[in-house]
């Protein structure tokens, strides 16, 4: 389809020709950095178009975010191209293409994340998703330390959580301590050590046997049980359980 208008489209068309996703806008870009490298957009007249930048998009619907990497800015360019190959490839889904609209699939499930209609012959993503990427914004209400960091961004290493601060310019307060020990950073990620040997041996069964009372029980079981006794046989392992009554009981087991 041709245009002689020189206006860039802000629809996003889906194409199974292109090998990357291409804008003309750079605004359409989440994350961007200048291209240095030589390759050109090669059209179908064989001429090359000059690559700006290169970055990556998020779309959002009620279900799902589609990601857009790798995707090429090219000034001259006046529509914004979705490579197949690349959109199924980084977000795992699979496209059908009916002649009326086209279904956007898991490739796993094969459930439905999106639908969208056939418009003058081509497939576009549908208006609800197209702008969503650039309405993106964080509301930051209160600053924090770099401890409230560490929880809220889910227990990382403070290492990660100041480059994080430094690369983002996150709100935070100055005048607190940095690098308070995190309990539960101790607790999750400390290393069971190592158990002792023992000079305890057994060479047969019921050489040597454990024995434990416990109780009471603060919930009575079935015929009044408030005590257990258990017996573990050190060599095999095996275990004895008994509930009792009462301590006095285990005259009546061993008599």
């Amino acid at each position: 389809m041709c245009s002689t208008s020189h206006q860039k489209d802000t629809k996003w068309l889906i194409d199974s020709t292109v090998s990357h996703n291409i804008t003309g806008d750079l605004t359409n870009l989440l994350v961007h950095s200048e291209y240095d490298g030589i390759d050109e957009v090669v059209i179908g007249d064989g001429s090359g178009l000059r690559v700006s930048h290169i970055g990556s998009l998020v779309f959002h619907s009620l279900t799902r975010a589609f990601q857009l990497k790798d995707t090429l800015c090219v000034p001259s360019i006046r529509k914004n191209l979705i490579s197949v190959h690349h959109f199924t490839t980084q977000n795992n889904v699979f496209l059908e293409f009916h002649p009326f609209y086209f279904l956007v699939k898991d490739q796993i499930m094969g459930a439905i994340l999106l639908k969208g209609a056939c418009e003058n012959g081509v497939y576009p993503l549908p208006d609800s998703l197209v702008g969503s990427s650039s309405k993106i914004m964080a509301n930051v209400h209160e600053r924090t330390t770099i401890d409230g960091w560490h929880k809220q961004l889910g227990h990382p290493s403070y290492k990660i959580v100041t480059s994080l601060v430094r690369a983002f310019s996150l709100p935070i307060k100055k005048d607190t301590q940095e690098s308070i020990p995190c309990t539960p950073c101790s607790i999750n990620k400390a290393h069971q050590q190592p158990f002792h040997s023992t000079s305890l041996q057994s060479h047969a069964p019921l050489d040597l046997i454990y024995t434990d009372v416990w109780g009471p029980s603060h919930i009575t079981g079935l015929d009044g049980l408030r005590y257990y006794l258990i017996l573990i046989d050190h060599f095999t392992k095996y275990m004895w359980f008994y509930p009792m009554t009462a301590k006095s009981s285990i005259s009546s087991i061993f008599p």
